[in-house]
This record gives structure tokens, C-alpha cells and sequence, in this order.
């Protein structure tokens, strides 16, 4: 990953690879707003680092059934 991560924004497909969850798993959680994107032209982008911290705080709560 970049070194400021903070700003870089990836594709559906490398989120999934980085994160070792199936895309639609994490395309509904986008589409239900569970988790952070940019949609750019119809693509979307994720950074990371936020998807991680959403996740875990979905976790903690016990949801993320998509």
C-alpha cells in the first residue's frame, strides 16, 4: 500500500483482495452506506484505512449482514 494511506483510494477488487472479503459483501455494505466510498463516474473507490475502521465498528456492534 502507499505510503500516506490516509489519501489513497483503491478499487472494489483490491479492497476485497486487501481485505480477504467477497466483493459483493462489500458492494452491499457500500450500497447500504455501512461503509465509506467515492463513486467516481460510476466507479467506486474505497480508502482503506476508513473501510477498516467502519468494519470494526461493525463488528463491535454485531451487524454487517449484508
Amino acid at each position: 500500500m502507499m505510503k500516506n494511506a490516509k489519501y489513497s483510494y483503491i478499487s472494489l477488487e483490491a479492497l476485497a483482495a486487501e481485505l480477504c472479503l467477497p466483493k459483493t459483501f462489500l458492494r452491499n455494505l457500500a450500497n447500504k452506506g455501512d461503509i465509506p466510498k467515492l463513486d467516481v463516474n460510476g466507479r467506486l473507490r474505497f480508502n482503506p484505512e476508513a473501510v477498516q475502521k467502519a468494519l470494526d465498528e461493525l463488528a463491535a456492534k454485531g451487524g454487517g449482514h449484508a
